[in-house]
């Protein structure tokens, strides 16, 4: 079977592994044409990790990252709400979550591609099918086929934009600045991820290697806001928040820092038509409120990989919806739910949330992740 995987993002990456480890004929077609370092950094939490061993990728990924030994939940005024002891998880799953460079883990996973599985500059512009092959259309005019196309192209998916162009993306209220800095953070923060709430305002931040630290900082925003960094003025507006926020913002360089506004997809009718599919962002992108969102494009990909190696494809397509959808609606639902309450700007409201997340008790706060870091296959 020839598969054509439209998207060399994570998902898209991911499932070229999976589906070459399984034998079958892939080319992933993507829009760049050249590969560029994209976004910052990025969490692998444990189901991520669980997901990438099965590949064999769990170690080389270490490699390069930080694992992360706990996360932080604290309020600027309030000081610390919650603590997630990531230890324990490891204990219980085999694994932390890795703060990583994107860069890095778009590396790894091309390094584990066989040579001549990418073409780039091969912007789709949509494509046709029949009971048949799939033919896959490029904006250079050519075109190739296929028996299965995986749409993998992200928030603004072209192919599910061919499948269902009534459905289109929902803001949700916040945009979010993300840089690195070179800094080395102390030692009882180098293997902790931190972030911290106020009302309009988040900061969050993990180490990525000794001399790096990522950062991400969403704030409630108009979409669509182009104003230059200078503006913005992220020293001054962090200036009140505690160390080492404002240290983490004079340590990068403001030519740097991304602006990327937060959207999520309502759900889909169904994942699939026919010899079509469609993986991570492009059928469930969510909020990055619980650092889900590259987990479950994985997820899906190792998921998809087992379903067509096992079944015939017109019983796979459908059988990796119904083992994937729910789980991926939870952890959309509990990510928008969670940007929320982070937001909550009531001063009342906010002592309220502050008081009961400070009297859940850490063994009940920690078995309910258990749901969310297991890689249910």
């Amino acid at each position: 079977m020839q598969i054509a995987i439209v998207g060399g993002g994570i998902g898209g990456l991911t499932a070229a592994i999976a589906l070459q480890q399984r034998g079958f004929s892939v080319r992933v077609y993507e829009a760049a044409a050249a590969w560029q370092p994209v976004g910052k950094g990025i969490w692998l939490p444990t189901n991520a990790l669980q997901a990438l061993d099965r590949l064999g990728l769990s170690a080389p990924l270490t490699r390069r990252g930080c694992a992360l030994a706990k996360i932080e939940i604290l309020d600027c005024r309030d000081g610390l709400l919650q603590q997630v002891d990531l230890r324990l998880i490891a204990e219980w799953l085999g694994h932390t979550t890795l703060s990583i460079r994107r860069a890095d883990l778009h590396q790894v996973l091309r390094d584990h591609l066989l040579p001549g599985t990418c073409q780039l500059d091969r912007r789709c512009t949509g494509f046709t099918q029949d009971d048949q092959h799939v033919t896959i259309h490029f904006a250079d005019g050519s075109k190739t086929v296929a028996d299965l196309l995986i749409g993998a192209d992200g928030l603004h998916s072209i192919i599910r934009q061919t499948l269902f162009p009534g459905i289109a993306v929902r803001y949700s209220g916040q945009t979010c600045l993300r840089g690195i800095a070179s800094f080395t953070l102390p030692p009882p923060l180098a293997h902790t991820c931190q972030e911290w709430w106020d009302g309009k305002h988040r900061f969050g931040f993990s180490a990525i290697d000794e001399c790096y630290v990522y950062w991400f900082a969403p704030i409630l925003a108009p979409a669509g806001g182009n104003e230059p960094l200078e503006t913005l003025q992220l020293e001054k507006r962090y200036a009140a928040f505690p160390q080492p926020v404002p240290t983490l913002l004079h340590h990068t360089p403001s030519a740097e820092i991304i602006r990327t506004d937060l959207y999520e997809l309502p759900p889909l009718p169904r994942w699939w038509q026919r010899r079509v599919v469609l993986l991570g962002d492009a059928a469930h992108a969510m909020t990055p409120n619980l650092g889900q969102g590259g987990a479950q494009a994985i997820e899906d990909a190792v998921v998809l990989a087992d379903y067509i190696s096992q079944l015939p494809l017109f019983e796979a397509l459908p059988a990796y919806e119904q083992a994937r959808r729910p789980r991926v609606e939870r952890i959309a639902r509990t990510a928008r739910l969670f940007g929320q309450i982070a937001h909550i700007r009531s001063g009342h409201l906010q002592w309220l949330r502050n008081r009961i997340l400070r009297l859940t008790p850490a063994w009940l706060s920690q078995r309910q992740l258990n749901w969310l870091y297991r890689f249910r296959e």
